[in-house]
C-alpha cells in the first residue's frame, strides 16, 4: 500500500477497540482473504502530489440503489473545487475498469499509476479535492453484458495504492427497496438493449439458487464495509443512509455528506438538488417468503452497521433479525 507520502505500507491486521468491551464482526475482518500488496512503489507513483491535510481524496464506493446517481449528477460533478472522477466517467473510464475488472494476471499497477498521473493528477487544480464516485467498486452494473468483477478486496487494495489515505464514504439504503430498484434498473437496460427479462418473481428466485450471485452480492452490507475498514481504516469508512434524505430532507442529509467529506454545502446546492429515482413507477411487493430472503441476508449485517456507525437503520424500516424487525 501506499502513504501520502509514497512508502510502502503493510498490509497488517488492524486492531481495532471494541465498543463498550464488544468485538464486532466489522472489527474482526480477516486479512488472509486480502490480496497481497506490492513491495515495490512504481515510480510514477512516487511522483504523484502528497495530500494536504484536510484534502485527501473522496472515495464513494458503493452501494447500487442508495441516492448515487442524485449525489454524482447533482452535487459532486457539478463543483469547482472538486476534481471528478466518477460515473459517467468520459475519458476516464478505462483507468477504472482496469482497477474494477482485471484478473491480477493482467492488471499493471505501473500502467495505471501513469494513466492516473497523466490524466487526473496532472490536470488538477491548485485547491481542488478528488473524488471517486462509482458504486460498481462493489457492484455489479445492472446490465446484460456486465463484465466479471473482481473479488472487493482487491480492488479496494488497488485504490488505497494509487489514491493513499482516503475518506471512503458507502451511501445506503433498506434493502427491501434495494432489491426492487435492483430489479427495475436492470429490466429498463435490458429494454434499452432490445431485450426482456424474466418477471420480478422469477428473477428474486433464480437469485435465491446461487450462494453468491452477480446482482445481490452485497445483501449484507457489512461485508463491503468491513473490507475497506480493513484496508484503509476503520474510521476512515463512513455510511450515509438514503433514509436520512427522505426523512429528513435534503438540508440534514446534506449536512451529514459535508460532514463527513469536508466539503461545504450552500444554501443555494441545498436548495437545486434534486432527487433523482432511477426506478420506474412500480406496483412491486415482496411477498412475505421474499421478504425472509432478503431478512435473513441482510439483518445481521445491518445491526452491525447500526452499532458501528451509531445508525437508525431499524427505525428506517431496514431488514432486523426476526422478532426484533419493526419494517412492517
Amino acid at each position: 500500500m501506499m502513504a501520502s507520502g509514497g512508502e510502502a505500507l503493510p498490509v497488517g491486521r488492524l486492531a481495532f477497540k471494541a465498543r463498550e468491551g464488544r468485538q464486532t464482526a466489522l472489527s474482526g475482518f480477516d486479512s488472509r482473504s486480502l490480496p497481497p500488496t506490492p513491495r515495490d512503489v512504481s515510480e510514477a507513483m512516487k511522483n504523484f502530489p502528497g495530500w494536504l491535510p484536510g484534502r485527501l481524496p473522496i472515495l464513494h464506493v458503493g452501494f447500487a440503489f442508495s441516492g448515487t446517481t442524485s449525489l454524482q449528477l447533482n452535487l459532486l460533478s457539478r463543483r469547482a473545487d472538486v476534481f471528478y472522477a466518477g460515473l459517467p466517467y468520459g475519458g476516464l473510464g478505462g483507468i477504472f475498469s482496469r482497477i474494477k475488472y482485471q484478473e491480477p494476471e493482467q492488471y499493471d499497477s505501473d500502467l495505471v499509476a501513469g494513466l492516473c498521473k497523466e490524466w487526473i493528477f496532472d490536470r488538477m487544480s491548485a485547491g481542488q479535492r478528488l473524488v471517486l464516485s462509482d458504486e460498481t467498486f462493489v457492484e455489479q452494473p445492472a446490465i446484460y453484458y456486465t463484465p466479471a468483477l473482481a473479488p472487493i478486496g482487491t480492488i479496494a487494495v488497488r485504490l488505497r495504492n494509487i489514491f493513499g489515505d482516503g475518506i471512503v464514504l458507502f451511501t445506503l439504503r433498506n434493502q427491501y427497496r434495494a432489491v426492487i430498484s435492483n430489479y427495475l434498473t436492470l429490466k429498463r437496460n435490458a429494454a434499452d438493449e432490445g431485450r426482456e427479462i424474466e418477471p420480478f418473481d422469477a428473477w428474486i428466485a433464480g437469485n435465491r439458487t446461487q450462494i453468491r450471485n452477480l446482482h445481490l452480492r452485497n445483501l449484507d452490507a457489512s461485508y463491503a464495509i468491513r473490507i475497506y475498514q480493513r484496508v484503509f481504516g476503520r474510521h476512515a469508512v463512513h455510511v450515509l443512509p438514503l433514509e436520512q434524505l427522505t426523512e429528513s430532507g435534503t438540508g440534514a442529509y446534506l449536512a451529514r455528506l459535508a460532514e463527513i467529506t469536508g466539503l461545504e454545502v450552500s444554501p443555494r446546492e441545498v436548495e437545486a438538488y434534486v432527487r433523482r429515482n432511477g426506478s420506474p413507477p412500480n406496483d412491486i411487493e415482496l411477498s412475505p417468503e421474499q421478504r425472509s430472503f432478503v431478512q435473513g441476508r441482510a439483518a445481521a449485517g445491518n445491526v452491525l452497521i447500526a452499532s458501528e456507525f451509531g445508525l437508525p437503520l431499524r427505525e428506517f424500516g431496514y431488514p432486523w433479525p426476526a422478532g426484533d424487525d419493526c419494517s412492517g
